[in-house]
């Protein structure tokens, strides 16, 4: 009969794996929500009016 210990030491290599997929899985979610919500933050400040002011102080 194997112990708790015997147990958990053959079960841990495959818990640690999905806790690092998982983590990998939300931290690309984060990015991908973090960046619509900076394009629709840029696009309700009008951010085009500050691009269109940048290029005209270069001519």
């Amino acid at each position: 009969m194997t112990t708790i210990r015997d147990r958990v030491n053959a079960h841990l290599p495959i818990v640690l794996q999905v806790l690092s997929t998982a983590s990998l899985i939300v931290i690309a979610l984060s990015a991908i929500c973090g960046s619509k919500s900076l394009k629709e933050l840029s696009q309700s400040h009008g951010m085009s009016e500050a691009v269109e002011i940048y290029q005209g102080v270069n001519k």
